[in-house]
């Protein structure tokens, strides 16, 4: 039995974590930048407590990550979201004092950004859409509609559809246009994955589809199933072979079904919603994480077979009631008639209650104020855990990455940091 430290614990798949270690016999700790989140309540964990946000106050939460370590003796930390690139940033100060399996950050950094992955996975001969930066966009060599992506942020925050002019300029007058890319809009399906790397070889993984999404035009998986599809296993191959990538791995794909090809549109480098998928279909990631540290030579690759499910209950409901107040009533009876697979709910623990009410509220506090943030699609359920690098030094040997994968991409004249 081993004592593990769970991060970013109001995660869906930062509480599914913390049930599967504690399911395995370990003593799992939690911690949060709120205080109010579904995993530091669950009956499963010993002890939580709340670190300040992650890239504001950098220091600081690494400094209270160390001071908690020391005091409850945890021998592993397992971050669920962003801030895992904030612990590979300092990552020697964990040195000897903590096992982690998180991948050098200037790694993580050229996959966090949509323009360099995009770069780097067009090197390697993978399918990816038309792009090319805002700050080099041409209107007359671009046909409507076409897509305005932040270069640096996640799930789908930020990206907007522009199908005329006058969307355009609008847009335009809001961003900072140094942070964003032009990419082509492509009709499609989207395929997820999640899976883990171990020195350049995918370990295990699950691609899965979402069939249902709340909001219902497009957000947060409801009802994911798992899929075979060999073309995107070898994407992710060819990724994390270049890299020698060790850590969790997300890549999104979306496929045109009038050409066949499966095109890479964002990577994830941490943990993400696919985790209990795999669990659903026998790969349970959060142990292999920790025998990846402690016994690589052990583990065996194991990749999710197809037809296996995961949901959220409570955002399927969401989805029933968005469906019938938009009067899509056809939606609804194809929802009834669908072919119903047997599989379980990702926060809805009958033994384990209060986090699902926890993550309920939650959730519905962000959908209610979400609008009011920014273009009224900022996420704010994951407030105080997101990366910034404005707070982070860029380092030389991510400029050189960089150079290497879009040589006309770095900034000469931009001040970087040897070490840090």
């Amino acid at each position: 039995m081993a004592k593990i430290l769970v991060t970013t614990a109001r995660n869906m798949y930062g509480l599914n974590t913390i049930r599967i270690l504690s399911a395995e016999g370990h003593e799992v700790f939690a911690a949060d930048s709120i205080k109010l989140n579904g995993g530091a309540f669950s009956k499963y964990v010993k002890k939580s407590f709340v670190y300040p946000e992650v890239s504001k106050n950098a220091p600081s939460f690494v400094e209270l990550i160390l001071d908690f370590v020391e005091q409850e003796n945890i021998e592993y930390i397992i971050p669920s979201f962003e801030e895992a690139y904030v612990l590979s940033y300092y990552k020697e100060k964990f040195k000897n004092k903590v096992k982690m399996l998180v991948e050098d950050y200037e790694k993580l950094m050229i996959l966090h950004d949509k323009y360099t992955m995009t770069q780097l996975s067009k090197q390697l001969g993978i399918d990816v859409p038309r792009t090319i930066l805002l700050k080099d966009f041409r209107r007359s060599e671009w046909n409507f509609p076409f897509v305005l992506k932040p270069r640096k942020n996640r799930a789908a925050m930020g990206i907007k559809k522009i199908d005329n002019e006058d969307k355009l300029k609008k847009i335009l007058k809001k961003i900072n246009i140094k942070n964003y890319m032009v990419q082509q809009y492509i009709d499609h399906k989207q395929y997820c994955t999640t899976g883990i790397a171990y020195n350049g070889k995918l370990i295990g993984n699950v691609i899965y589809k979402n069939l249902r999404e709340f909001p219902e035009s497009g957000g947060f998986g409801t009802y994911r199933v798992s899929c075979d599809i060999p073309e995107i296993i070898e994407n992710v191959n060819k990724l994390v072979s270049e890299l020698e990538y060790t850590g969790f791995i997300c890549v999104d794909h979306l496929h045109d079904s009038k050409t066949g090809r499966y095109y890479i549109t964002d990577v994830n480098p941490r943990m993400s919603p696919g985790l209990y998928t795999a669990y659903m279909a026998g790969v349970n990631l959060p142990k292999m994480y920790i025998d990846l540290i402690d016994k690589p030579q052990t583990i065996k690759e194991q990749f999710a077979p197809a037809g296996h499910v995961s949901y959220t209950g409570f955002l399927e409901l969401g989805w029933i009631l968005s469906v019938l107040f938009k009067g899509k009533f056809r939606s609804i009876k194809d929802y009834f008639k669908q072919k119903k697979v047997h599989g379980a709910d990702d926060v809805w623990d009958k033994k384990d209650v209060v986090p699902a009410f926890i993550t309920l509220f939650t959730m519905l506090y962000s959908a209610i104020f979400g609008p009011f943030y920014k273009w009224g699609d900022e996420e704010i359920f994951l407030k105080k855990t997101f990366y910034e690098d404005k707070y982070f030094q860029k380092t030389s040997k991510l400029v050189e990455l960089e150079r290497k994968y879009c040589e006309d991409h770095s900034d000469k004249k931009e001040k970087v940091l040897s070490k840090h």
